[in-house]
């Protein structure tokens, strides 16, 4: 039957408070100092001198400081997070093979541990601490004990982080219809909870909790949360700080950076720009590396969660070009970051798209006294999609109160449907970097947060009944609400069903089941939608839609599955072939296939080239190719084009999808 595991793409629910909607910049829109999370990196200490002689690696990454993480000409080293130990030291669960086996030696690799004084370095090994294990992460139990969890779900536990480290299992997952099989993947990453449940991103930025410890079982919450599938995504680090989560990851095939946040771990909001690149790595008098390869991004935190330092695996070449005892290998590198400031929004008073004037606390810190330290005339405060271009409202008024400093602002503050916080950018007197996050009133870390697992259609007496299950995954009760059944025919979206849901409390859940008239429901698709939440202002559209032009020799794909949406899809062999999707909105994706023989596009939004994106990856349909930045309300286009490039396989696609305000009438 049609409506596999794929379906579940469409079943999106998450309980928010509604938000007004503003306008965002366009996609060519530069961004401002402190727009992107890269220019958060600041310049690398030197700690023993730059040096040229002895050491590994090719003449762009010439002289640098090999006392910066961790690094030797006898081993290949590759990620673990920097963790502050009892002792008072920092401490690396790092990855590591013999340099003599190349890059590819990864597969035979051991976790040692090694240890400095300060979050840089210089790091010394100690110990080997697992003899075969690859992709370590630590995390700080609630009880002080330090766990590390490998690839293959592998977790170690020890009282301190040289160890002894004791084997206790392995995390197991209940992928609940979402993916085909329960298999958690290579590169994890986990992060607590407000109330001591772990959240765990997988390699493909996949969801999953626990509420009953480090081993699971970890329940599947949401996916495609990445803002594509296409260029290999993995590598993500998730971290919790304040009233937020936030994640990095790499798209390893274009080697880019991709950067997110989320208020409960569990629905992302995506945000355009880089977390870093080539031009990131640079010491305090200069000097300048550029490297091949950035991967197994991790952070320091301090005491608020705070990220305070960036740790990342590097090579000076591409993987497969380091063939092993030749001058190319991979080091651990940390560089500090600028750390947000802690603001908060005073009253609580929802904000709209037509308050006036917001007051804002910054809080004084050690080293940190805004009054003082502060450029007024600098700061300015909203919404991240117009704050990170240069928008925002502006400072009108000051007020000292103790060491805190009250400001209130006043102008356009870009409020949008996305929004749980707005975002402060400015400098200091002395041309510092200040930015920080506040929370809006009326959201909360603990709210209720509604899921829906994957639709399945059974045959029930004689008749089809679509079924559901609706679970709250935030840490607060629902409210009694209503949620509504949407059917794609071919005359499009149609409600078919008003289900009301009574409340539910946290980790619980409810069914729902949907007689369906329609004699041809099998060939249909069908979404569940909780009124007021993001996700309903999204709504798809097949590829045969007026809204959709196809250019150039695009057939119907003859071995389209029923994955694909609504069964069919349109493949391209030939360079230049392009398809254009005309939206009303404020974002739009591009559903397509994957595959290990797939091609490569250039894609455009209103004319204007953002990126190539490729296709080639593990085989899988229905899968968001691209998905825009936020745009303005209005008319937009999206356009694939297919090019020659690495990858020079067919194209296909099956479907697009836009979000507006409108969708929600």
């Amino acid at each position: 039957m049609k409506h596999s595991v794929n379906r579940h793409v469409l079943v999106i629910l998450m309980l928010l408070v509604g938000a007004t909607h503003g306008q965002s910049g366009e996609v060519n829109t530069p961004f401002v100092r402190g727009g992107q999370f890269k220019d958060l990196i600041l310049p690398m200490p030197i700690i023993n001198g730059l040096e040229s002689e002895g050491i590994w690696g090719n003449e762009n990454v010439i002289p640098r400081d090999k006392d910066n993480g961790i690094e030797d000409n006898e081993w290949c080293y590759w990620g673990g997070n920097p963790i502050k130990g009892k002792d008072g030291n920092y401490h690396i669960a790092i990855c590591r093979w013999p340099e003599s086996t190349g890059h590819m030696g990864w597969f035979e690799s051991e976790v040692a541990h090694c240890v400095s004084d300060n979050p840089f370095g210089p790091y010394q090994i100690t110990k080997t601490i697992v003899k075969k294990a690859h992709n370590p992460e630590v995390l700080k139990l609630p009880d002080g004990v330090f766990a590390l969890h490998t690839m293959n779900n592998h977790v170690y536990t020890s009282e301190r982080m040289p160890g002894p480290w004791k084997r206790i299992g392995r995390m197991s997952m209940d992928s609940r219809g979402f993916t085909p099989s329960n298999r958690m993947g290579s590169n994890l990453t986990s992060e607590y909870r407000p109330d001591g449940s772990i959240v765990l991103m997988l390699k493909n930025g996949y969801i999953a909790i626990s509420n009953t410890g480090i081993l699971g079982p970890y329940k599947m919450m949401s996916i495609h949360n990445y803002s594509r599938a296409t260029g290999y995504p993995e590598d993500p680090v998730i971290w919790r700080s304040r009233h937020q989560y936030h994640c990095v990851y790499n798209h390893a095939q274009d080697r880019r950076s991709a950067y997110m946040r989320s208020l409960d771990g569990v629905h992302w909001k995506n945000e355009y720009g880089l977390p870093y690149d080539a031009s990131t790595t640079f010491y305090t008098d200069g000097t300048k590396n550029t490297w091949y390869k950035f991967e197994r991004p991790k952070v320091v935190q301090d005491d608020l969660g705070r990220a305070t330092h960036l740790s990342l695996a590097i090579m000076d070449v591409a993987k497969g070009a380091d063939k092993g005892n030749d001058n190319h290998s991979s080091k651990n590198m940390v560089m500090s970051l600028v750390t947000e400031k802690a603001i908060s929004i005073v009253g609580d008073s929802p904000i709209t798209k037509g308050t006036k004037s917001i007051v804002l606390r910054i809080e004084a810190e050690k080293g940190f006294f805004p009054k003082k330290d502060l450029d007024i005339d600098s700061l300015r405060f909203g919404s991240d999609s117009v704050v990170n271009h240069g928008g925002g409202c502006t400072a009108k008024s000051t007020q000292v109160v103790g060491k805190d400093l009250f400001v209130t602002f006043t102008g356009q503050h870009g409020l949008t449907h996305l929004d749980f916080d707005f975002k402060l950018i400015g400098k200091t007197k002395n041309g510092d970097l200040v930015f920080g996050y506040a929370l809006l009133p009326g959201k909360s870390t603990t709210a209720a947060s509604l899921i829906a697992l994957p639709i399945t259609i059974k045959d029930v007496n004689g008749k089809k009944v679509l079924e559901s299950v609706i679970e709250n995954c935030g840490l607060e009760e629902s409210k009694a609400q209503s949620v509504f059944v949407y059917e794609y025919n071919s005359k499009g979206r149609q409600m078919i069903k008003e289900v009301q849901l009574s409340p539910i409390t946290p980790y619980q859940k409810t069914h729902v089941a949907v007689v369906l008239d329609d004699p041809a429901s099998d060939e249909n698709e069908y979404e569940v939608v909780a009124p007021g939440t993001v996700h309903e202002y999204w709504r798809m559209v097949n590829h045969i839609d007026p809204s959709v032009d196809f250019v150039g020799t695009w057939q119907n794909n003859p071995e389209a599955d029923d994955n694909c949406f609504m069964n069919s899809e349109k493949v391209s062999e030939t360079f230049g072939d392009s398809v254009m999707f005309t939206f009303h909105g404020t974002r739009a994706r591009a559903y397509g296939r994957l595959g290990r023989q797939m091609g490569t596009f250039e894609v455009f939004v209103d004319g204007a080239h953002l990126e190539t994106i490729r296709c080639n990856y593990a085989p899988n349909t229905h899968i968001k190719l691209f998905q825009t930045p936020l745009l303005a309300q209005g008319k937009h286009q999206l356009a694939l084009k297919k090019v020659q490039a690495d990858f020079n396989g067919p194209v296909a696609i099956d479907s697009f999808s836009y979000e507006s305000v409108h969708n929600r009438e």
